[in-house]
């Protein structure tokens, strides 16, 4: 056995159902289960509807995952990874670092919320106290880092992976539109929190002065207020505006390759790295996006940013002009492509050896950062 390898506890919810964070924690132990002995614990809640029930059930899978940690205790090359949970869901977080650090797990805790960074929080504080100064602390951005240690302090041990390690680049076909309108998209859990009603607005406010602006929509909508809004805007917009409904694989490609601009006001309070901005990216597209969390370093100079405080209408409409005046921008859709096909394969096989770095360092010899 290569004296790198080591056996992996991961606790972390994996899908279904699917959302950013039980993606990302999927895609992370297949990766390690390339190198290493994985046993995943899924900590996802068999209870989809919030209340006492609900608490139960997730409370009785952190306290099975904690025996799990417990009985592989005896391992000399053990150790344990998992996400940091936000909210409330902290306080499962804090006992399984308390429990992971009781029998002596080298423990590498992974940061996807910007919620508790960018405000301090005496629970996270309490659950940082429980995991320990041994805790190596995965951030996604260096931004991210350097938040977390203005609003805590400074981890003595942590390292960047992006989530562009695991959001491959589809083999994209996308080209500029050559009808003179310029096509824009939103891709997510459509609600107002993720920027639905913000790019409705914006349509209205690009048809009201004269750009020939296309608008489509994708991904599920789960509350009835913002059916009820999607389905007003159709009848508003007519074809204007398509809605394609939850979309995957070939579909979730097609989109990209359909827009030329991929627009992103998110006002969601947890934001960190999204990785739909990754994928809208690869396949070339423009980025409009709110300034939030990692999202101005993900985009880097293939978007525009609307810093946060700031009405997103009229700047986000300001740009559209301009791009839709002078389409130049497109015929760099290439090579965007081939900076996230390039970017994907640099945190891949960061994230694929940090483990074992972190392994070497633990015995006092190197780390990487």
């Amino acid at each position: 056995m290569s004296p790198n390898r080591r056996f992996i506890v991961a606790i972390g919810q994996i899908p279904p159902p699917t959302d950013g964070l039980a993606y990302i924690t999927s895609e992370y132990v297949k990766l390690l289960a390339e190198d290493h002995d994985v046993k995943v614990l899924n900590i996802s809640p068999r209870v989809s509807t919030r209340g006492v029930a609900y608490h139960i059930s997730r409370a009785a899978i952190v306290l099975g995952a904690s025996l799990h940690l417990a009985v592989n205790a005896w391992r000399g090359n053990r150790a344990c990874y998992m996400p940091c949970q936000s909210d409330f869901g902290v306080v499962y977080t804090m006992y399984l670092l308390a429990v992971a650090r009781l029998f002596g797990y080298p423990t590498y805790l992974h940061h996807h919320n910007f919620g508790y960074i960018n405000e301090r929080r005496r629970l996270m504080e309490a659950t940082l106290r429980a995991g320990g100064p041994a805790v190596v602390h995965i951030f996604l951005c260096d931004h991210m880092r350097t938040r977390f240690c203005a609003t805590y302090w400074k981890p003595e041990l942590s390292l960047v992976i992006s989530n562009a390690a695991f959001v491959p680049p589809a083999a994209s076909q996308a080209r500029a539109s050559t009808s003179g309108s310029l096509r824009v998209g939103l891709l997510s859990n459509l609600n107002r929190e993720k920027g639905l009603y913000l790019f409705l607005d914006l349509l209205r406010a690009a048809r009201d002065q004269g750009l020939n602006i296309y608008g489509t929509l994708a991904g599920p909508l789960r509350e009835p207020d913002d059916k009820r809004a999607v389905e007003a805007a159709q009848k508003e917009f007519g074809d204007r505006l398509q809605y394609a409904g939850p979309i995957y694989g070939a579909d979730k490609t097609q989109f990209y390759e359909s827009i030329d601009v991929f627009v992103f006001p998110t006002i969601y309070k947890n934001e960190a790295q999204p990785t739909v901005l990754y994928e809208a990216l690869a396949a070339g597209n423009v980025v409009i996006a709110y300034e939030r969390g990692c999202v101005a370093s993900q985009v880097g100079n293939n978007g525009i940013m609307v810093p946060q405080g700031e009405p997103f209408v009229p700047a986000a409409l300001a740009s559209l002009r301009n791009l839709e005046a002078s389409q130049e921008h497109m015929a760099s859709r290439g090579s965007v492509a081939c900076q996230m096909t390039e970017m994907h394969i640099a945190e891949r096989a960061k994230a694929r050896r940090a483990l074992s770095a972190l392994r070497r360092f633990h015995s006092g010899r190197d780390f990487i950062s």
